[in-house]
């Protein structure tokens, strides 16, 4: 069994912008961001040393509401609701009747904000009389290199409140309180630290969107703290212009066929939830809308393939810690035999294919000639020229394939990293292309709902890895004098769904030179495996590379 985290509840609130939005809006999201919504939630959790730079008496769930109300007024939109266009018609609501054409289709999302009906942010205290210690060792990287997750779940520190998904209706409670886009815990410890988690609804962010507010609610906190006026804060919310990278015309009546040809080329998985046999054999139900169920639809991609899931079969979860130099080492041995070559990786590249090659062992299809996939999340700031202060959800996942024989061969000095990380630069270069980006975009405002293709699956020849690397995670600080000793993502406990971020900093490692990485402090990816396939990855003499 899991250990018993006691957490007690003292308040539940919900917060408002200090400065309301001056009037009502209705935004239209991105095409990027209307594919999320049935994505799980954008979660993080921070654990914090005790504050010291605080006055005796110092409340610090005030503060932080405070300090929050403030950050809040510039992003207003995290307060309101987000909507989905549910009939074929276009939106039902006035505020939404100036749309252009392809953000009026079926299961298009927008943000309606700044009315008497905005529900706020959930804004939760709470006690526990675990302390840091208890929940997150300290040298835990160099005592624990290989950490279980059934002894590190910190989920119970997040908000018990239900975060609304835009494809479902909103109505006010019996209290005539509507549900929340975000949610936010803060939990005094025992030692006097304190736990702070936020969740929010994925079409409103991914994880740069989510850090970017708590570094802004950091800044605002910091000057509140030192007597000064809160700093001005410049999140860009303007998804239209995600939609404007898009190439053609995607308020046209119908998709250009040549556009269609080149985004149906890339590498990426194409499987249809309205397949006949993806509705047959899905676990749960699925319905296709009624106005769409009436047509004789034509397949948009290929069924799910649920039998090389076995969702019945129990999962464990382990966080595997990568030290600077074991990652150091294992970038050197994916170049050693690229020397000439014109490809270019990076670290973030030979984590992964040394992840995904201990992973296909670990599921004996190392012997394999079948394609094995690595689904991997991809942002698309950088090639789209959005900046990293956008704000939303722009991201996709590409499928990086190769025959399990490649993905875990391993030869007479160790496993061979070269042409696996040649295929995962390659895919992401190849989708991260501006004409491929914006065909992909196109195909996206054509497709009847956001929501019927899904980018990625789970079992037994996939993994969907999500990476946090430069999210700044551990750069967070509210000015309390009070470190960050551990920051967790919280990602759906599935068979094959990781997660790979940067690792705490460390007292015992001393960073001199050049300037930060993200690997300065190592690497953790989290992994959860079906139990028999995780013995055998602990098994693995390669997963933690002897130097």
């Amino acid at each position: 069994m899991e250990p018993t985290i006691d957490v007690s509840i003292a308040k539940t609130e919900r917060v408002q912008p200090e400065t309301r939005a001056p009037s009502e809006r209705a935004v239209h999201l991105s095409l990027l961001d209307a594919t999320t919504a049935n994505f799980g939630l954008t979660q993080a959790i921070w654990l914090f040393e005790q504050p010291q730079q605080v006055p005796k008496g110092f409340d610090l769930a005030e503060h932080l509401k405070q300090s929050l109300q403030t950050t809040l007024s510039a992003y207003p939109q995290w307060c309101g609701q987000c909507k989905a266009v549910t009939t074929v018609n276009g939106p039902t609501g006035e505020e939404a009747k100036d749309f252009p054409p392809h953000a009026r289709r079926y299961g298009r999302l927008y943000a309606h904000f700044g009315t008497p009906e905005d529900p706020g942010v959930e804004f939760v205290t709470a006690s526990s009389s675990a302390t840091l210690e208890s929940l997150y060792p300290s040298g835990r990287t160099e005592s624990l290199p290989i950490w279980n997750r059934r002894d590190a779940s910190l989920t119970v520190f997040a908000a018990p409140t239900t975060i609304h998904s835009a494809l479902e209706p909103n109505g006010p409670d019996e209290n005539g309180i509507r549900k929340p886009l975000l949610a936010i815990q803060i939990t005094k410890l025992a030692c006097g630290g304190f736990v702070m988690a936020a969740k929010s609804a994925h079409p409103m962010a991914d994880i740069t969107t989510l850090v970017r507010l708590v570094k802004d609610w950091g800044s605002v906190s910091r000057a509140i703290l030192l007597g000064e006026a809160a700093p001005t804060l410049c999140p860009v919310f303007e998804p239209s212009v995600l939609d404007s990278r898009a190439a053609g015309d995607v308020d046209a009546d119908v998709p250009d066929q040549a556009i269609m040809k080149t985004a149906l080329g890339l590498p990426m998985h194409r499987y249809d939830w309205w397949a006949k046999d993806s509705i047959d054999k899905c676990p749960w139900e699925v319905r296709v809308p009624d106005f769409f169920n009436s047509e004789d639809l034509e397949p948009a991609g290929d069924p799910l393939p649920w039998k090389d899931w076995d969702l019945a079969a129990p999962v464990s979860s382990h966080i595997i810690h990568l030290s600077r130099k074991q990652v150091a080492h294992l970038y050197e041995e994916a170049r050693r035999d690229l020397a000439g070559a014109s490809t270019r990786i990076s670290k973030h590249d030979a984590v992964l294919a040394h992840v995904w090659s201990c992973v296909v062992r670990a599921r004996q299809l190392d012997r394999d000639p079948e394609p094995v996939h690595c689904d991997l999340v991809i942002g698309t700031r950088p090639a789209l020229g959005l900046g990293s202060d956008f704000i939303g959800s722009p991201t996709l996942m590409v499928n990086i394939e190769l025959p399990g024989a490649t993905v875990g061969d391993v030869g007479g000095d160790g496993v061979a990293l070269s042409p696996i990380v040649r295929r995962v630069r390659q895919t992401i270069e190849d989708v991260s292309e501006r004409a491929a980006l914006a065909a992909h975009l196109h195909g996206v405002a054509f497709e009847k709902s956001p929501q019927r293709i899904w980018h990625g699956f789970l079992g037994r020849r996939h993994v969907m890895v999500t990476t946090w690397a430069r999210a700044g995670i551990y750069e967070v600080d509210f000015g309390l004098g009070s470190a960050v000793r551990h920051a967790d993502g919280v990602v759906p406990h599935l068979d094959g769904c990781i997660l790979i971020k940067e690792a705490p900093p460390s007292r015992l490692v001393r960073v001199v030179d050049g300037k930060p990485a993200w690997t300065d402090h190592g690497v953790d990816v989290s992994i959860p495996l079906k139990a028999d396939d995780m013995e055998r990855l602990l098994k693995d003499p390669l997963l933690l590379p002897k130097l």
